[in-house]
């Protein structure tokens, strides 16, 4: 999506969330606490602190299906070893931070006109991301509208969790089956 349309999507999320009492924002998740993708107040804010995902950090979580989420929602790419471009679809989220998932996030990461285009999310990354969310609504559900697809996520207590199958998983940095 372009960078304009993309931008009134996130301005009416925040017009959208303006009646909403905002919290102070989220600590970023350490090893002293619980580690997970966490938020409070509006959800067009909750990203930004998070955490490092990428090959060697995290590669096996469900912090990183939740990114793999963003990906599919934005319809983001992957190239293959002939130079092929292949749509990430919901079969290439599985939770592993693997090659098809670096390159997927390259091309993310290039299409939101990041300044780090490494394949590696943190907070420029997870912060650009998270001005896509909108919620929570009354039931803890947060949407992400993408490009291409909506995702849902559910926040309770603060803390997100990413549909794995038909039940709801903590979205935890450290490998949760």
């Amino acid at each position: 999506m372009q960078l304009k349309a993309r931008l009134l999507l996130a301005a009416a999320a925040v017009t959208a969330s303006a009646g909403l009492a905002l919290g102070a924002a989220a600590p970023l998740a350490t090893a002293s606490g619980p580690h997970v993708v966490d938020g409070s107040g509006a959800a067009y804010n909750d990203w930004g602190d998070e955490g490092t995902l990428s090959v060697n950090s995290h590669s096996r979580s469900n912090a990183t299906r939740l990114w793999q989420s963003v990906l599919y929602a934005d319809g983001a790419k992957w190239k293959d070893s002939g130079g092929t471009l292949h749509t990430f679809t919901p079969w290439d989220i599985d939770g592993i931070f693997g090659w098809k998932t670096r390159s997927a996030t390259k091309y993310w990461q290039a299409q939101e006109e990041l300044e780090d285009i490494d394949g590696i999310v943190g907070q420029e990354t997870f912060g650009q991301a998270d001005g896509f969310l909108d919620g929570p609504y009354a039931d803890g559900l947060v949407t992400y509208t993408g490009t291409v697809n909506q995702v849902t996520f559910k926040r309770l207590d603060g803390k997100y969790h990413v549909r794995v199958g038909s039940k709801w998983k903590l979205a935890a940095y450290d490998w949760r089956s």
